[in-house]
């Protein structure tokens, strides 16, 4: 009798688990849902595994460190099979070439380098790579398979990239300087998504050995960066500036002499022979720390090559023949350390006649920033020629609070197509601090979307990005995609231009003048999407690439920050215009009282910047940074004294006399 009720007892806990099984694989995201970039093919399976019960074959050459790091990841244990029947494989091609269980799948794994087939079902896994690069990405694919419980979602994948190289260049000049530990999270982030190429952008104020190390990029930080993304299959390349963009080289008294004015200086003078010793030497110093067989010798937006030393040799020989001499020269130098030249193509485009004297084996980075239009005349001017490049579109994170994704996005994607149709080798997406004030971590999503542009060669779009972004990053809906194009789209209510940009924006006094009065109709937009951001961050915690939500709350407050900023600026000049010549004097108490509250904000704010800045970069801008902030501060504190001693006065005074202007007459 105990016997049979034992029976029924595991009978019927066998049929609970069996129903939970079901009901959960009804609540899965299927792989379609959840992996970016997207597969070249894709299938989903209506079925998992629990990557805990897994015993996995591994190849005998394979490197086992990504799934070894997978598995340490989820908090799980990598059980390899040791003479044990597996049920699940690992390796390459050549590796697993003899492995009966595998014969009639590996046939299906693509003969690109960086190729692999993935297969996940309810009784084994596979993942077999054209190379150790292809088992790599076999891993990072499963990665986004795998649930926060360890349950691996059903597929049968297919995969290789469009495009060969998938870059991330990243600005480390004019203000932010990595930490090591920074640009190792930027590199193993990149890997997960399959962008194979980072390369910091350094003027030459940064180069090792130029300034104190504290304001520099060391060589020892550099070569170490080197060492470990080689486990992830990531190049560091070198961008380097050797002919403008060198106004902060020149500024030091002990370079000042190889710039092409005798003062203020931004270009290398092209006359000058010690120039060239300088640039050899450097470039053989960043050859010889780079694995990479690239090196970015930079030479854009040469605007000063018509004055001083330059312009002097341009009357006799013309910009075009002073540029191309000087890029030539600098070429040479990088071919002769065994390296392949990288070089920015705007010049060349501005003077087309030199394109065909620029030699076949440099690499012209075509960028361009803008809409889809031009990029088949930019593109073609250089395929004309036979000359190879790569599209080096942006994510116009520059100047601005937080970066304008409903823009970039499109120039990403269809710089990838349209560049992929006219031959690229390349996708080399850009980043750039043009004013210092820039967290990398704003960035994350702009890097995410450029590794589907890469690797599809141009990818799906923003809304499916979006739509899979959660699952993909942080393996649950949290929301962040759409607060992440909510925080983008406040550009439309704070950026009016380059020169009048949301970073520049947000540290104008807003009582100097009407600028901040006429922008009340749109700042309670920036409210909203600050209430709606911290509403979403409050509920999220995610178990994986938590590192990509950090800054966001900062953002919304930023942006919150300025719309209270616009919104005080109106309420001060309404109501001083409105009580002028009155005996209300105590408004103008209350109004200093807001104002007091409000430079608390700001004061608080930057706290909270000081820490992220910290905690990504080196700390020797931040005084700068500081400074803007404080000076902000004391324009506020400025007015809220102001005000509060004209409230012990018999009457207001007029708007004018507390460095106000005038309300508009209403």
């Amino acid at each position: 009798m105990v016997s049979q009720m034992k029976k029924r007892w595991e009978f019927s806990l066998l049929l609970l688990l069996m129903l939970a099984a079901v009901v959960y694989a009804a609540d899965i995201t299927p792989a379609t849902r959840r992996l970016i970039p997207r597969p070249e093919k894709v299938e989903n399976l209506d079925s998992f595994i629990d990557g805990r019960t897994v015993t996995w074959y591994v190849g005998a050459n394979t490197n086992v460190f990504p799934l070894a790091e997978y598995y340490s990841q989820f908090g799980g244990e990598l059980v390899l099979a040791d003479g044990k029947v597996p049920n699940a494989y690992f390796g390459t091609v050549e590796d697993l070439s003899t492995t009966p269980a595998l014969a009639s799948v590996l046939g299906e794994v693509p003969e690109d380098p960086e190729g692999y087939y993935l297969e996940v079902t309810d009784e084994r896994i596979v993942i077999i790579g054209r190379t150790d690069v292809g088992a790599f990405y076999g891993v990072q694919t499963l990665r986004q398979l795998t649930e926060n419980n360890f349950l691996i979602v059903g597929a049968k994948i297919v995969d290789y990239p469009k495009i060969r190289y998938r870059a991330i260049m990243d600005d480390v000049s004019r203000g932010p300087i990595p930490k090591l530990e920074t640009m190792k999270q930027i590199v193993k982030t990149m890997s997960e998504f399959k962008l194979n190429m980072y390369s910091p952008y350094m003027e030459m104020q940064v180069l090792d050995g130029i300034q104190d190390e504290s304001k520099t990029l060391t060589a020892e930080d550099y070569r170490e960066l080197v060492e470990y993304a080689k486990q992830y299959h990531v190049e560091v390349v070198p961008s380097l500036q050797t002919f403008g963009h060198c106004n902060g080289f020149l500024f030091l008294p002990e370079y000042a002499h190889l710039g092409n004015l005798p003062s203020g200086s931004s270009q290398l003078d092209p006359t000058n022979p010690e120039v060239y010793e300088f640039l050899e030497a450097q470039i053989a110093k960043w050859a010889e720390l780079t694995d990479s067989q690239f090196i970015n010798i930079g030479g854009d937006e040469t605007w000063e090559i018509t004055s001083g030393n330059s312009g002097m040799l341009v009357q006799q020989i013309g910009v075009e023949q002073v540029y191309l001499d000087h890029v030539l020269k600098v070429m040479e130098m990088v071919k002769n350390h065994g390296k392949t030249p990288l070089f920015w193509g705007d010049m060349a485009l501005a003077h087309p006649e030199i394109i065909e004297n620029l030699p076949n084996d440099a690499i012209v980075l075509n960028w361009h920033y803008g809409g889809a239009d031009s990029m088949p005349q930019r593109l073609e001017a250089f395929r004309s020629k036979g000359k190879t490049q790569w599209a080096a579109p942006g994510i116009d994170n520059w100047l601005r609070i937080f970066p304008f994704y409903t823009s970039s996005n499109s120039n990403v994607m269809n710089f990838a197509k349209i560049g992929f149709e006219y031959g690229i080798e390349g996708l080399f997406t850009t980043m750039w601090d043009d004013d210092g004030d820039t967290l990398f971590g704003h960035n994350w999503y702009g890097l995410i979307f450029a590794s589907e542009a890469a690797w599809k060669a141009g990818g799906l779009g923003t809304s499916s990005i979006n739509q899979r972004f959660d699952m993909a990053v942080f393996g649950e809906d949290l929301g962040i995609a759409s607060i992440i194009s909510a925080l983008a789209n406040t550009n439309y209510q704070t950026y009016y231009g380059y020169f009048n940009s949301s970073n520049l924006m947000f540290f104008k006094n807003p009582f100097a003048d009407k600028e901040f009065y006429n922008l009340a109709g749109s700042a309670n937009q920036l409210l909203l999407v600050e209430q709606r951001v911290l509403e979403t961050l409050s509920n999220a915690n995610p178990v994986r690439n938590g590192h990509i939500l950090k800054t966001l709350g900062f953002a919304a407050r930023r942006n919150g920050a300025f719309g209270r900023k616009i919104l005080l600026a109106k309420e001060v000049i309404d109501t001083v215009t409105e009580i002028e010549g009155t005996e209300n004097t105590e408004v103008l108490r209350e109004l200093a009282q807001k104002l007091f509250d409000f430079e608390i904000e700001l004061r608080e704010l930057y706290a909270e910047f000081e820490e992220l800045y910290l905690e990504e970069n080196k700390e020797y801008f931040l005084k700068e940074l500081k400074q803007r902030y404080f000076t902000l501060r004391a324009y506020i504190f400025t007015l809220a004294s102001e005000l509060e001693n004209a409230s012990y006065m018999r009457v207001v005074p007029s708007p004018e006399a507390l460095g106000l202007p005038r309300a508009t007459s209403r």
